[in-house]
């Protein structure tokens, strides 16, 4: 893990500026309905050491208001450590704009302090790619049934489009009002991991990142809808591509 650096708030304010008059003014292109659509639900649901255990409910109208194309979270489990993580992840094909919910704000509007908040990195597309690594403390997170606090986590995201993948959100929201003038066929994907700490920090982060060594490639096919990618069945068996548990 490396300490994030102090941003300069003034180039911060101005790509913000930049990424807001341009997204704005591509809106008003008309979109290509026509492009695929990557179907999240391709994602193995057991693969090596790793299965899916449950599949977690998503607020569609949230995904609506998100303007997902495809979205899926599950839970999955480490059968030799019995270790989780859960991998949520919403696909928004080519030309669509906007990752408004991310952790940095919906766990906090939860209940829960982020505590922590730096780099690290997840392995994806056979490389090391840079992630957001955050813990977050659920001491104070009120329950439905009147009760109080839930295990700490540890949470890392970052964006994806095809191979591409980007940390930051506001030069991932450049790329992507960019790519409305530049032909690209991919969408983009925000890629959400978290676990609960149950030992230590740094147990949980390692399991993140043997699930991504585990589960990165298939994810990055499923994700690549131009065409670059090797054939998703190539990556799947019959039985891993409707992508339940076992």
């Amino acid at each position: 893990m490396t300490t994030m650096a102090r941003p300069n708030f003034r180039v911060v304010i101005a790509m913000m500026g930049i990424a807001l008059a341009l997204s704005t003014w591509l809106t008003l292109k008309p979109q290509n309905d026509d492009l695929p659509v990557a179907e999240l639900s391709a994602i193995p649901g057991d693969r090596d050491n790793w299965r899916c255990v449950q599949e977690v409910p998503l607020d569609s109208a949230l995904m609506t208001e998100m303007k997902s194309d495809s979205y899926m979270d599950r839970l999955y489990q480490d059968r030799n450590t019995g270790q989780n993580v859960e991998i949520m992840a919403v696909y928004r094909r080519y030309g669509r704009r906007e990752f408004a919910h991310r952790p940095d704000q919906c766990y906090p509007a939860a209940g829960f302090n982020i505590t922590s908040k730096d780099h690290t990195t997840l392995p994806y597309a056979g490389r090391d790619v840079d992630a957001i690594h955050l813990v977050a403390d659920g001491r104070n997170v009120q329950l439905a049934n009147g009760k109080v606090g839930v295990p700490n986590e540890v949470l890392t995201y970052f964006f994806a489009s095809g191979d591409r993948t980007e940390s930051d959100f506001i030069r991932q929201q450049l790329a992507m009002a960019f790519e409305r003038l530049i032909p690209e066929k991919n969408g983009w994907t925000f890629i959400r991991l978290n676990s609960r700490i149950v030992t230590n920090e740094d147990d949980a982060l390692n399991a993140q990142k043997d699930f991504m060594r585990v589960y990165g490639r298939a994810i990055q096919q499923v994700i690549t809808t131009d065409g670059s990618a090797p054939a998703v069945t190539a990556a799947l068996s019959p039985d891993q591509a409707t992508g339940t548990a076992p």
